[in-house]
Parts: C-alpha cells; structure tokens; sequence
C-alpha cells in the first residue's frame, strides 16, 4: 500500500525530484521517501472485530530533504503537509483519507551537509475491498 501512497502524491502533487520508500537518497539535496510510520498508537476497535471494520489504517511517515535553505524548505515542508493533511482522494480505486497526527510538519534540523530535513506523520485510512 506504501508504493501506491507514494505514486499517488507523485503524480497528484507533480513531484519531480528523486522519489523513494524506505531509504531516502542521502545524496540528493531534494528528495522525498515514504516510511511505514514506527509511532505507536492505540489500536482502534470496532463492535463486532475487524471483519466488520469498513477502512483499514497505515500509519506513514514522509521525510523530506529539501535543500540548504531554511524558508525554501520550511515552505515546501508545509506544502507536503497541506497536501495530505485532512484530504480525500481515491487509491487502487478506494476512497482513502489522510489526517495529520501533529500540527504541522516536524523540523529534524540538518544533516552533516547542512540539507534541511522534514518529518510528516499521517494516518491514512484506505476502504476496504
């Protein structure tokens, strides 16, 4: 589900830099990869178990580079986050929407080359087959 999350905001948002999941490409100044989020949560419950539950939940985490630039990249953090924080919008044919876990996007500071780092965690809730 994580490679589909990714095609859709690259092809939806226009994303046109270097594209990743699971290890971004430390060597490029912009680049974007998408993570299967490892913040623990409660577990959500339906009456009845899950065989009644109508959306399935992934939790996920964007982390952005994007350059040696404060604003630029705080701007395109922000970006990131008002494009999937509380949108609809279809995966594989199914409704699917997204909520931030956070206010905005979280700032990691930089790395050893001095590239600005961005933290986006979102649930995404994707309908069931």
């Amino acid at each position: 589900m994580l490679t589909a999350i990714k095609d859709y905001f690259k092809a939806a948002y226009g994303w046109e830099q270097p594209i990743s999941i699971g290890k971004i490409d430390n060597n490029a100044e912009r680049a974007i990869c998408f993570y299967n989020s490892r913040t623990q949560r409660a577990a959500a419950h339906t009456f009845g178990g899950r065989a009644l539950q109508s959306y399935r939940h992934y939790p996920v985490t964007i982390l952005l580079r994007y350059g040696k630039g404060k604003q630029a990249a705080q701007d395109m953090a922000e970006a990131v986050f008002s494009f999937f924080d509380e949108t609809q919008f279809t995966i594989d044919g199914r409704h699917a929407f997204a909520l931030s876990i956070y206010d905005g996007p979280i700032d990691l500071g930089t790395d050893d080359n001095g590239v600005f780092e961005y933290s986006v965690e979102l649930d995404i809730y994707i309908k069931k087959e």
